[in-house]
């Protein structure tokens, strides 16, 4: 299976923006559904350079990634971006949480994954 734990996430929270971070905190995240996820795994199944991706469950888990996807891309251990749909909203936000942070709004997991590292063909393309 391509799922990775990655180390603790303490760091992370020392990285991230007031302004990432505020959003983080704004719009909390939802659970992912059992489709959500086969589409995370075939999603980093497909790529060829992101050195870690999974969902974040455990309830041990650091706040600031719990029920988020969480992926590390590159030689640093620290995650790069994290993906979520916002508890109430028809939406998925991606974080980059290293170098200067951005927000980015999707309609879809597929399109939020795709613009970390584009493996699908584009919404509504077969």
């Amino acid at each position: 299976m391509p799922w990775q734990i990655a180390p603790s996430s303490h760091r992370l929270i020392r990285e991230m923006t007031d302004r990432t971070d505020h959003v983080l905190r704004t719009f909390p995240p939802r659970p992912l559904n059992p489709d959500e996820r086969e589409l995370v795994a075939a999603w980093l199944a497909g790529t060829c350079d992101v050195a870690s991706a999974y969902v974040s469950e455990r309830r041990s888990d650091d706040p600031a990634i719990y029920h988020r996807v969480v992926i590390t891309v590159g030689p640093e251990r620290t995650p790069s971006f994290l993906i979520h749909a916002p508890t109430g909203l028809s939406c998925w936000l991606v974080s980059k949480v290293r170098g200067a942070p951005e927000v980015r709004r999707f309609d879809s997991l597929r399109a939020a994954l795709n613009s970390v590292r584009p493996v699908f063909p584009a919404d509504g393309m077969q």
